[in-house]
This record gives structure tokens, C-alpha cells and sequence, in this order.
């Protein structure tokens, strides 16, 4: 969407595996190479560049820095305050001071980024895009959660399977690579707990809109969670975590949670209860982020077109 808007060309530049700190050393040398002739052959005005990994934005830093073009850093959020980037964040506030602009989902992480001497607006997701799926014809069978998971370390799990064992009746969809969790969690968790494995495209979306309600935990702050977002697009009703970022973001159509087996259980009985309602309040939530993403973009688009 960004790409499209903007008129510009979208480049994925990747070699080896994902998520494979091993071959690191290997792939990012291959990719700055590779990213350096793109822009080379392109000589564009301005490089939109995402962040994490760093590696990129440095990688057009210097490029930007011998060839006189401007370059904007879109930084997703966990990129400043999870472990697994948090090495390299001195690294991310040198390179946001030398972008023309940087790109952030919150205001808390604009006011980071200007603190560092670097300018920033506040742009979040765009409205979702939703592929036209199968659906199922409804019928009178369990009520269904789409749990939204990746087996990440801020995504708890437990307590999921507790609330599973506290409603028997209710199917919990719960999606992630399985070769990320335990063999002995799947076979330890209740029989209403339908595990399946990593979905693509058209059958992670067909799964949300054939489910009732969407879940997604995170034990991040300030993190406004994918799977939720997904949830919000189909005007699903959401059950998130009680999180600062999360309360700010989806101020309707949503229950907030505890990582508690009892607590989940009772927000998907409140969710059964007022689906329409919640439901009627999520599409008017989707309504007001698209139009804000919308008022927001003109100020990038503006930049860009100077």
C-alpha cells in the first residue's frame, strides 16, 4: 500500500533462512550488496526503508550518503524496546538522526525519536487489505476464538489452555509454527484446542472470518499487536492484553484480559454475550484508524513530492 501510494518501486531484498541467527554473518553482507545496485540502477529521490533489521537502514544510510538521496526509516515498535533488538539501539538513534524522517506507530516512540535530535511523524498500520476467502455457512456449533499466535517470547500460552479447560464448549483456533512449541504442550492441551500450524495468506484470513472472536496476548507494553489488527479489519470482536499501547489503540469493540485462564474465560463469555455490538464497534473503530492512516499519509505523501 505504502509503494502503491507513493508511486515508488518495492524492493524485498533477502538471501538464506529467517530467523536464523547463524547465518547472519552470511546474509547481510549478500543483502547490502545486493540492496546497494538496486539503488544504484534506480537512483531514486528518496529510499523508504524499514526497520528492523538496522542493518537496512544503515545500508542506505551510506548509499544515501555518497549519492546525495534522501531516505526515510519506518521503525516498527518492538525494534526499540524487545531483546532481541535491543543491542541495537544505539545503532537505530544514529541512524534516525541522519534520516530526513522517520516513521513510527506512537506518539511515546515520536517523542524517542525527537529527543535524539531526529524529526518523526506518527503514521500507524495501514488499514488491512482482507482477501475475499471462503466462509463457512453459519451454523449452531461451538463458539470459535482465532488465537493469533507465533510462539514468540511475548506471547503467553498457558493461560490460553487454562481458559480452554474452563469452556469446554468454545474451540480455540490457535495458529503458530509447531516447531516453535513443544510436542508435549500440544498433547497435554485440552481437546478443544485445534492446533494449526503456520497458515498462509488466504487460510489465516478464512480462519478470522469463520471464528467469532479474535485473541492475542503480548506481555510487551507498547506493542498494538498484529492478530488484533487482523481482528479489527474484519470487524471481529478482540480480546487483547491490558496493555498502555493496546488501551490507547482500541478503544472500542474490544475486552482486555489478564494473563489468567479465568480471566480470558470471562471475556469470551462477555464476547459471546455482545458479539453485534462489539462487533457494530469494531467497524466503526476500523473506520476512524483508516481515516487517521489517510490524514497521515498526505503529510508523508507531501515530503516526498517537495
Amino acid at each position: 500500500m505504502f509503494a502503491r501510494r507513493l508511486n515508488a518501486q518495492m524492493h524485498h531484498v533477502h538471501f538464506l533462512k529467517y530467523k536464523r541467527p547463524f547465518y547472519a554473518p552470511f546474509k547481510y553482507p549478500l543483502q547490502w550488496l545486493q540492496t546497494w545496485l538496486l539503488l544504484s540502477k534506480a537512483r531514486p529521490a528518496y529510499v523508504y526503508v524499514t526497520n528492523p533489521p538496522v542493518f537496512a537502514g544503515l545500508c542506505v544510510y551510506f548509499f544515501c550518503l555518497f549519492s546525495g538521496t534522501k531516505f526515510i526509516m519506518d521503525t516498527h515498535s518492538p525494534a526499540l524496546f524487545s531483546r532481541k533488538w535491543g543491542w541495537s539501539l544505539f545503532l537505530q538513534r544514529w541512524v534516525a538522526t541522519k534520516a530526513t524522517l522517520n516513521v513510527t506507530d506512537q506518539i511515546r516512540f515520536k517523542r524517542m525519536f525527537e529527543s535524539w535530535g531526529s524529526k518523526a511523524i506518527v503514521l500507524e498500520r495501514p488499514p488491512k487489505v482482507v482477501p475475499i476467502v471462503d466462509i463457512l455457512p453459519a451454523q449452531e456449533s461451538a463458539t470459535k476464538v482465532a488465537v493469533v499466535n507465533t510462539f514468540a517470547e511475548d506471547e503467553p500460552l498457558e493461560c490460553i489452555l487454562d481458559a480452554a479447560k474452563l469452556l469446554p464448549t468454545v474451540e480455540f483456533y490457535i495458529t503458530g509454527d509447531l516447531k516453535r512449541v513443544s510436542q508435549e504442550t500440544v498433547s497435554n492441551a485440552p481437546a478443544n484446542c485445534k492446533w494449526t500450524d503456520y497458515l498462509h495468506g488466504e487460510q489465516y484470513w478464512a480462519l478470522l472470518h469463520n471464528c467469532d472472536m479474535v485473541l492475542a496476548l503480548t506481555t510487551f507494553p507498547y506493542s498494538l499487536l498484529g492478530g488484533a489488527q487482523d481482528g479489527m479489519a474484519l470487524g471481529k470482536p478482540v480480546l487483547v492484553s491490558d496493555q498502555p499501547a493496546l488501551r490507547e489503540y482500541f478503544y472500542q469493540g474490544t475486552l482486555f484480559v489478564g494473563h489468567a485462564g479465568p480471566s480470558i474465560a470471562e471475556a469470551v463469555k462477555i464476547a459471546q454475550k455482545n458479539k453485534a455490538r462489539l462487533s457494530q464497534e469494531m467497524y466503526v473503530l476500523r473506520d476512524e484508524h483508516a481515516a487517521q492512516w489517510n490524514s497521515t499519509f498526505r503529510e508523508l505523501e507531501a515530503l516526498v513530492q517537495c
